[in-house]
């Protein structure tokens, strides 16, 4: 990581208006958190955390890719271990479609202590795009055993709800699970195959009462959101991560069409600068053409 980002790591206190709300209400919530990125994003009103086996097979990949996208598009923050498996997919998930996310590690924050190591890349990315990464360990803390039953509860605890993806019959996902029950958390499981050792922790977690989970909409469905609810945070997702071209073009934009030629006026930007940009907005699903270059805001 440059040290531009080193530079930028932040100490939250307990007692700090910026520590996680839902947090501070679990069993012996951590007294600090060292935080690297977009802190705003502890006091996302929805953030879900996704957990799983660090050997996810190819159903388990499959599910990710499947059931991830549509309610990150709906403006849901997920937030995970960095760790093998599941935890990357969720996050890579995320940094492919643009999104936030919160990743919180059972070492410190430095590249040094991290692991695994092979997760630097993702871990820098998830900071450059406008993510989060946090420990309750400071800089130079490597990570220990012990360390992520203990980061567990915080990626259960910042969150109001819990998606065990794949989990064996004794892991860590599952504890994570439990502690997110012992919050009064919402949990929910990925059903699978009653022969796949790694389905038989979720497949128990739904037995004794977890949400199943067979699309996107049930995850949805644990918030409370109704549809003209997810549009507004999908568009709030998106705007948060627009380039200074692509906002100042947006702004300008409107329900109401206007000719290329206008645009151009209003924004003082090249005409290629322009064309690049509203493509790359048609494609963030943000901006309409209409015909007639004459383009609106969706």
């Amino acid at each position: 990581m440059s040290s531009a980002v080193e530079t930028k790591l932040l100490t939250i206190g307990i007692n700090d208006a910026r520590y996680p709300t839902l947090l501070r209400q679990i069993l012996k919530p951590p007294q600090q958190l060292y935080a690297l990125g977009n802190v705003d994003l502890l006091q996302h009103p929805y953030l879900l955390a996704v957990v799983g086996s660090r050997r996810a097979n190819e159903y388990g990949k499959r599910a990710a890719q499947q059931l991830l996208p549509p309610v990150i598009r709906a403006g849901v923050i997920l937030v995970s271990g960095l760790a093998h498996g599941i935890d990357s997919l969720a996050h890579h998930a995320c940094v492919e479609l643009g999104s936030p996310t919160i990743a919180v590690l059972g070492s410190g924050t430095d590249e040094a202590s991290l692991y695994p190591q092979t997760n630097i890349p993702l871990m820098r990315k998830i900071v450059e795009t406008g993510g989060l990464v946090i420990s309750e360990y400071p800089p130079g803390t490597k990570a220990l055993l012990h360390h992520f039953p203990a980061r567990n509860r915080i990626v259960a605890g910042i969150a109001r709800a819990t998606f065990i993806m794949q989990a064996a019959q004794r892991s860590g996902s599952l504890i994570t699970g439990r502690l997110a029950l012992e919050s009064n958390r919402d949990v929910l499981a990925l059903p699978g195959n009653i022969t796949d050792p790694l389905a038989a922790g979720t497949n128990a977690l739904i037995r004794d009462g977890a949400q199943c989970v067979l699309e996107a909409q049930d995850i949805l469905d644990a918030f409370d959101l109704e549809p003209e609810q997810v549009a507004t945070h999908q568009a709030e997702t998106i705007e948060h991560n627009l380039t200074t071209d692509q906002a100042l073009l947006l702004k300008h934009l409107s329900t109401e069409p206007m000719h290329i030629d206008v645009l151009i006026a209003k924004s003082h930007l090249p005409v290629h600068t322009i064309s690049a940009t509203l493509l790359e907005l048609e494609l963030l699903g943000t901006v309409e053409q209409i015909g007639g270059m004459r383009y609106i805001r969706k």
